[in-house]
């Protein structure tokens, strides 16, 4: 299971959850079957059978078979949500989730090992990879397009051309 958002409220009268999705991608929600909900400091965690689903604001209004009501819904606020991890493989010629490129080695043009990307970021903008470096520093690396030469899932490298002195940078 991934972790994608929250359940920031609930929703209308008939059990419907206002999900905050946190990259505000929700292209995997039409495929979503199931769902399941924990809340934070606690054990257990709930798996809900998709009812109906459907976009709205930063992320979706869903219901869960099982949620009847309104305060049902609202005993569910702040819950995490999760999704199967499944949900977020793209396709070729797709646009790819950053989930599936963590661990992967980062490496510049000529094929220099720069770090490994263990982690993702954001600065309001745009995704940020989080790199750790030989020498266990970490460094955030914008993920836009105009860096990124190559990702070949194939090695598990991702090749960016990036600004120089990004490395030099006190980042994290």
């Amino acid at each position: 299971m991934k972790l994608v958002g929250k359940v920031r409220e609930a929703h209308g009268l008939k059990g419907d959850l206002y999900v905050l999705v946190f990259s505000g991608d929700i292209s995997w929600a039409k495929k979503m079957k199931s769902f399941t909900l924990k809340k934070k400091n606690e054990e257990e965690a709930y798996e809900f059978e998709v009812e109906r689903i459907k976009p709205f604001k930063k992320g979706i209004i869903v219901k869960g078979k099982g949620i009847t009501d309104r305060t049902a819904a609202e005993g569910l606020e702040h819950s995490e949500f999760f999704i199967a991890e499944e949900l977020l493989v793209s396709a070729p010629g797709e646009r790819i989730f950053l989930n599936e490129i963590q661990n992967f080695k980062l490496k510049d043009p000529e094929q220099v090992l720069l770090g490994e990307i263990v982690s993702f970021s954001s600065n309001g903008v745009q995704d940020l990879l989080v790199v750790k470096t030989a020498d266990d520093k970490k460094v955030e690396v914008p993920f836009v397009d105009e860096f990124i030469k190559k990702i070949d899932f194939k090695h598990q490298t991702v090749v960016m051309d990036l600004p120089e002195g990004l490395f030099d940078l006190e980042n994290i």
